[in-house]
């Protein structure tokens, strides 16, 4: 019975060990690899802000022509 219990505790250090390692593999490939989450996250920020930036010029120029339009300047 001894060797059964010690055996059962090995293989579940062993079995621990490896999903520790595979987790740590599956991490660092989600997160730091050039298609990473975080640079897709990044990516979506950069085209928002960009899409934002354009918006605000159209709202702009039509502000302005109908302040030219109704000589609101």
């Amino acid at each position: 019975m001894k060797n059964e219990r010690g055996i059962t505790l090995i293989a579940l250090v062993v079995t621990v060990g490896i999903m520790a390692i595979l987790a740590g593999i599956s991490l660092n490939m989600a997160l730091l690899d050039n298609n990473s989450v975080i640079k897709e996250i990044s990516n979506a920020t950069e085209k928002q802000e960009k899409k934002i930036e354009e918006e605000e010029e159209k709202i702009n120029s039509v502000i302005s022509s109908y302040e030219d339009e109704w000589g609101l300047s």
